[in-house]
């Protein structure tokens, strides 16, 4: 896995890519992004910090990176 992500010159789209990753390797069961997004962004939700499957979609498809509190969730 390591090696896809060398080729990859933006540290950032990097990162990027190993959460989205990250994602689908944390949810096997998903067998679309869609799919995937709403288990995610179920299981994140919190009182204090709804997340939406849009967003969930966005860090799929590595046009925004979530935060560290996500990250570490």
């Amino acid at each position: 896995m390591q090696k896809s992500f060398q080729n990859l010159r933006d540290p950032q789209e990097r990162e990027r890519k190993w959460f989205a990753s990250l994602l689908w390797r944390s949810f096997p069961e998903a067998t679309s992004e869609a799919e995937l997004a709403d288990l995610v962004a179920e299981a994140l939700t919190t009182a204090q910090r709804p997340v939406n499957p849009r967003t969930v979609r966005n860090w799929l498809r590595s046009e925004n990176a979530p935060g560290l509190h996500y990250v570490l969730a």
